[in-house]
Parts: structure tokens; C-alpha cells; sequence
């Protein structure tokens, strides 16, 4: 096979692979993968990195997957191609999740297997969070804040880059169902703000644990995850692109549980 032909197979594979997963078809997305522990994908932003090692753990990550219309645009394509190994490059613009507007850096290591080139290796970079937003003035009493259709959580982006939120839950709450399927199981976006009223047991991915009160200012770095012990109210501040990206994947599995009612 020629080199323009193994472009053309590479080339049409990573598109495959991108639009299952938007569609949610897991079946086919992971016939595009090499299943074994060396699979690995990658993302970083201006907020942070995380990583998935393994094909398990890629798979978990991926399996509460919910379609959307993807917006999908690539150019700016490097090759390097082997005889059992490839390496592509490629700027990319997207939508990801169903909503935004995203640019990114991003790359594939693909190999053979059975002869037919799999993918090996992710890594995206966001390059869009790298940019400085320019917003303008906001105030609003926090129970004004606009409701989100897919959660109806209290939230506000395009604040300067960030999300504020009022959020008020129950006793007995507990985070975790919510942000099953993403790294850790736990939440991926960090947070700043205030707890008004009420009391929050949070845990972190190293088994880290801390109870936040009623009046205390707190952060809570990426990943992370809560139970409320107590009725609370609170106010968080939180990098836009991450708290999106978490937002639609609670929206998400909210959606499937109601299906499931």
C-alpha cells in the first residue's frame, strides 16, 4: 500500500472513531482502538491534565456516552508513517459535547494489528482555554441565576472564563452517582466559593477526606467528590471549559436515569 493510501485509511479511521463516540456507539468506537494496557488517551487545558492508562480504563471512562450532532472540522495534517507504526497530527474545531466552541492540538499513535491500523495513543490539547475572555460587567442576586435546562442547577458562564453557580441540595446527597464515567469517578473541574447554610463531606482521588461548614470560604481542587451531611447552600466559581464539560455529562446521566424511570 501506497504512503497517500495509508493517509487516506488513517485519516478515515480517526474520523470514525470521533464520530461513534458522538453517537454514542460504543461498539464500533472501541473496534478503532487497541485493547490492551498501552492504550492511552490524553487531554490537557490551561486548567489542568488528566490521563487514562489502559484500555479498561479508557473504555469506563467512555461507557456513559450520550449522542449529540458533532460539528467536526481538522486540517493542518502531519504524517509520519511506518511500517507497523503511524504518528498523526492535526489541528481540530469542534463542539464537543453539543455545545461550545472548541480549538484544539491534537495527535494519534496508531499500529497494526491483524494488519489494520488501530489507534494506540491519544493526546488533545485545548487551545481555546488558553485564551484571555473579554466579558462584561455581571450582578444578579444568586437565586436570579439562570437555570440549566439539562440539570437544573443555578449557573452562569461567560463570566471572564468563569461559571458561578448556586447550588442547594439535601441532606443524604451524594456527588458520586452523578460523576460516574468520568476519571476517578469524580468531578473535574475545580471549585471556589462559599457554603451559606449546611455542612459537605468532601473526598479526593488520593482518599483524602475533609468536612467543609456552614460559613466557611473553601476550594476544592479537581477530581474530587461530596456527600451533604447537612441541608446546603452554596456558591461556586469555576473554570468554564471544565465546568461544561462536567454540567453536560451530569446532565447526561441525569437524562438516562429519568429513561430508566
Amino acid at each position: 500500500m501506497s504512503s497517500e493510501n495509508h493517509q487516506t485509511t488513517i485519516t478515515k479511521l480517526i474520523d470514525d472513531e470521533t464520530y461513534f463516540i458522538a453517537a454514542a456507539d460504543t461498539l464500533n468506537w472501541a473496534k478503532c482502538w487497541v485493547q490492551t494496557e498501552e492504550a492511552q488517551f490524553t487531554m490537557a487545558s490551561a486548567r489542568g491534565c488528566w490521563q487514562l492508562n489502559g484500555w479498561d480504563s479508557i473504555r469506563t471512562n467512555f461507557r456513559g456516552a450520550r449522542p449529540f450532532k458533532l460539528d467536526l472540522k481538522r486540517d493542518n495534517y502531519h504524517y509520519t508513517i511506518g511500517e507497523n507504526v503511524a504518528y498523526v497530527s492535526f489541528d481540530q474545531y469542534d463542539n464537543w459535547g453539543g455545545s461550545g466552541s472548541y480549538r484544539k492540538k491534537e495527535s494519534r499513535t496508531l499500529r497494526k494489528v491483524d494488519d489494520q491500523w488501530k489507534i494506540v495513543q491519544t493526546n488533545v490539547i485545548v487551545t481555546s482555554s488558553y485564551d484571555k475572555p473579554k466579558a462584561l460587567s455581571y450582578h444578579s442576586p444568586k437565586e436570579n441565576l439562570p437555570v440549566d435546562e439539562k440539570t437544573s442547577f443555578r449557573t452562569k458562564g461567560g463570566l471572564g472564563g468563569m461559571y458561578a453557580g448556586f447550588v442547594e441540595v439535601p441532606a443524604g446527597t451524594d456527588f458520586s452517582t452523578l460523576f460516574a464515567g468520568l476519571p476517578h469517578d469524580m468531578c473535574t473541574s475545580p471549585h471556589w466559593g462559599y457554603l451559606f447554610e449546611g455542612s459537605m463531606k468532601l473526598r479526593y482521588a488520593d482518599g483524602r477526606e475533609e468536612i467543609v461548614n456552614q460559613g466557611e470560604v473553601f476550594y476544592w481542587p479537581a477530581p474530587h467528590t461530596g456527600v451533604v451531611l447537612k441541608n446546603a447552600k452554596f456558591i461556586d466559581f469555576s473554570p468554564e471549559n471544565e465546568h461544561r464539560q462536567v454540567m453536560n455529562h451530569i446532565g447526561n446521566k441525569m437524562a438516562q436515569q429519568q429513561e430508566k424511570k
